[in-house]
Parts: structure tokens; sequence; C-alpha cells
């Protein structure tokens, strides 16, 4: 009998004296996955997953956990940053029994799928966005002869500091137990989620890196639609719904040839899907142009407490820095990824070019930007705008509202702090007014998560 057939581990519980149990977040076919924090290492959180397969003798057991730590062992080498770390493997007695714990990094942010739970589907240019944030992390995987096979909305985490796509979850772990299963003549889990495995995966447990691309193009149909797999596909004819998937012809060709029936009919590799989006999408350079001005109110990627000297004393040249290291990564997509530098070709070259002469124009830009902002009033939310926030909106700003209330948290106070850790991500919205307007909506929703962490762990503290 394993241990996943019994009780959960209470939070308070402390692991090995060192990893204290805050709360369950998961539970799956071979044990449940816990919220931890590491008190060696000031109280970072972490994500705890049991591996408890159901498997009948001793000598099962022993089997399932070397796969296990061969497994995991592939993990530990995975050195990607959207990918999350692999921590530490884990062995402890609970309840008189050996059990085999895989301590992972925890990203802080939202699934897709609470994404698309809590917001409806998505617009095109945010699926195309993670689209490409993922391709580099596939490239990545398969190019160390792996394949992540359980690509779906709830594996994907859209990350609070960065915006970017994490890639969690590998099927090692059931790869594992389904091999002693299968040698004890068990009964085997599927590996990869109906829907959005392809045909080969779920019944011959066939796997390859179009395998991991014919679900990334699932997820992509799920979140531009808001519907389930089963209710755009047609079993009998083997065809997706096309006519009702809200894309454009484009993206829908790209999509269609990656969810393509037979393997043989697919991509083949994250370097032919890059192509395609490549040559055929004119709007390219149009999407890193948006993107590159959004990162003049935004910048991605920076760590505001090691360069507050930089900030105050050139402001505008600490958001092209900024701008240029967000922008990195899209150019690494077009050149790195490509593995020779003479394979790129001249449109491509023409994009690149066009990001780097158009650098001295965004540094123009940011400091007009910065000049506007300085002059503007410090505020949370802009009230005055004639916006109608959405329901779900609404109800999640007075759940927050609710919740430090029944803390008897001061509002005033609470906000306060909530600003100063927004304002650490962002310090160049400090004197810009957040309002009620869709272009707002993801620093918002920022905003509202750190609340919501500020709740838990006050709620925490208090126990």
């Amino acid at each position: 009998m394993s241990r996943s057939s019994t009780s959960a581990l209470r939070d308070g519980v402390i692991l090995n004296n060192r990893y204290r149990i805050v709360k369950q977040i998961g539970w799956g076919g071979f044990g449940r996955a816990y919220l931890v924090e590491d008190t060696q290492r000031y109280r970072e959180l972490c994500v705890l997953k049991e591996f408890a397969p159901q498997v009948a003798s001793n000598e099962e057991c022993r089997q399932a956990e070397d796969l296990f730590e061969r497994e995991a062992g592939i993990l530990y080498k995975l050195n990607h940053h959207q990918i999350p770390r692999f921590e530490a493997l884990l062995k402890t007695r609970i309840d008189g029994r050996q059990t085999l714990f895989l301590v992972q990094e925890y990203i802080c942010g939202e699934s897709y799928w609470e994404l698309l739970q809590r917001r409806g589907k998505l617009s095109e240019a945010e699926v195309t966005d993670m689209i490409w944030d993922l391709l580099p992390v596939l490239d990545y995987i398969h190019c160390s002869d792996l394949i992540h096979r359980d690509i779906s909305p709830d594996n994907l985490i859209l990350r609070d500091r960065d915006t970017r796509a994490v890639l969690i979850d590998f099927g090692c772990v059931k790869l594992a137990a389904n091999a002693v299963s299968r040698s004890a003549g068990h009964a085997m889990t599927l590996i990869g989620k109906k829907g959005y495995a392809p045909d080969e995966q779920i019944r011959r447990g066939l796997t390859m890196p179009s395998s991991d691309l014919y679900s990334l193009a699932a997820t992509a149909v799920v979140l531009l639609t808001g519907k389930q797999p089963d209710q755009l596909y047609d079993s009998e004819q083997g065809t997706w719904q096309w006519q009702k998937i809200p894309a454009s012809s484009h993206l829908k060709k790209v999509l269609k040839k990656m969810l393509a029936e037979r393997p043989c009919d697919r991509y083949k590799s994250v370097e032919e899907v890059r192509q395609i989006l490549l040559e055929e999408d004119n709007s390219a350079f149009t999407r890193l142009l948006s993107r590159s001005r959004s990162l003049i109110i935004a910048p991605a990627e920076f760590d505001p407490s090691s360069r507050t000297d930089e900030l105050k004393s050139n402001p505008p040249l600490f958001y092209v820095k900024s701008i240029i290291k967000s922008i990195a990564p899209k150019i690494t997509t077009l050149m790195v990824m490509s593995r020779n530098l003479r394979r790129i070709k001249p449109g491509e070259w023409g994009i690149i070019g066009s990001i780097t002469i158009m650098t001295s124009g965004l540094f123009s830009f940011a400091l007009v930007n910065y000049r506007i902002t300085q002059a503007q009033s410090p505020t949370f939310l802009d009230n005055s705008e004639n916006v109608a926030l959405s329901p779900e909106e609404l109800d999640f700003q007075q759940q927050i509202q609710q919740q430090a209330k029944s803390l008897e948290l001061d509002t005033s106070s609470f906000n306060k702090q909530v600003d100063n850790i927004f304002h650490q991500q962002y310090p160049e919205l400090a004197g810009k007014q957040l309002t009620k307007k869709n272009a707002h909506r993801q620093y918002r929703e920022v905003w509202y998560r750190i609340a919501k962490n500020l709740l838990v762990k006050q709620e925490r503290d208090r126990h």
C-alpha cells in the first residue's frame, strides 16, 4: 500500500528539519504536491512533490524509487530560466515508511488555466506571445533529448516578475512509475491529458518533438476559445472545428499543421515552426516594436533593489537598458535557435537591424515618458475613468478587501505596502496613474496578486 492513499500532511509539519508545509496545492496519481517553506534559506517558498506510485511489493517499490531517482537526475541537469529549478531529492520516513519527494523552485504567478477561468478567453496577441515564449524552451528540452509529454494550460504559469510563460510538471515522474507498473502487470497511468496529447501518445505511448508541439497548439486553441478540446475536436472525422476558433488565417494555418492527426504531417521541430512564423507573419516586427514601447512603461526583467542608484541618476538610460534586456530573448529566438548565424535569412537580419536602429528613438521616447510620469500624482487606480471593470475583477477586488478586513488590517497601510512592492517591480510607475482601461489590466493583475500573496503571508504568520 503506498502513502498516496493516506491522509495529506498537515500544515505546519516540518520534514527533515527543513521544509515546513504551508498547504497542499495538488494531488495526482503518484502523490500530493505541497507549497513549503525552506527554513534554512530564509523561508524561501518551494514546491514539494511526493512520489508514491501504486505498487504492491517492496521490490516493486525499490524499482520505482530507482527509476524516479534516475528521472530526477535528468531534471537536475536542466538549466533554463523558464523551467522551475531542481532543488533537491528528499528521502524521509513518514508513518514508518520511507517516502520520496522532489523539491523544486516555486514559480509565483497564475497558471494559464487559472487565467482562463478568471478572465475568459485570451486574445490572439496574448496566445501568440505565449507560443513565442515557449518555442525556445521546447527547443532547449528537445535538444536535451527530452520530451515534456504534458503541456496544457495548467502546466504553464504566467510568471509575475516578468510576465513570461514558464513550463512545469514534466511527465518523467509518471514515466518512471509506469515502467514499474508495466513490469509488474499493473495498470498504467495516462501520461499527458486527453485532448491535449496526440493520439500516438495516448494510445501507444509514443512521443517525439512534434507531440509537444501538438500539445502546445491544443493549449493555444483552448486559450483562444475558452473551450475544452472535446468541444472543438470531431473524433469521428479526426478534425478540429476551425470555424469556431477566433484567429487570423496565418495563425490558424500554423496551428492546423501543428495539430495534424498523423505525426508525419506535422512540423518536425521547433525550428520549423519558428521559420514559418518568421517567413509568413508580416507583423513580426510590429509585435516587437509594440512590445518594446510597452516595456518603456513596464520593463520585464530587472532587480530594482540593486539598480536604484542608476534609476535615480539616469532614468531614461535605465529604461532603455531594461528595454534592451527584455528584447534580448526575442533576438535570441531569431539568432541562437538557428544554431548557425549563416542560416539567418535576410528578412530576419532586417528585423534585428531595425531593432538596433530604433533604440535611439526609444531613448528619446523614454526621456519624454519619464518627464511626463514625474509630473503626475501617484495613485493606484484612477477612479475618474468612465470604464466598467468586469464582474470577475470587481469580485476579486472585493475578496481582497474582505480578507484584509477579516485580518483587521489598516486598509491604507496595507495598500501602501502593496504599492511599495509593486513599485519595486515597476519603479517608473510610481508617479503614473493606473486606469480601469484594458491597457492597464496586466498591471492591475500584478497588484492584485501581490496583495493576495501578502494576505496569505499575514494569515500564515498569525497561525
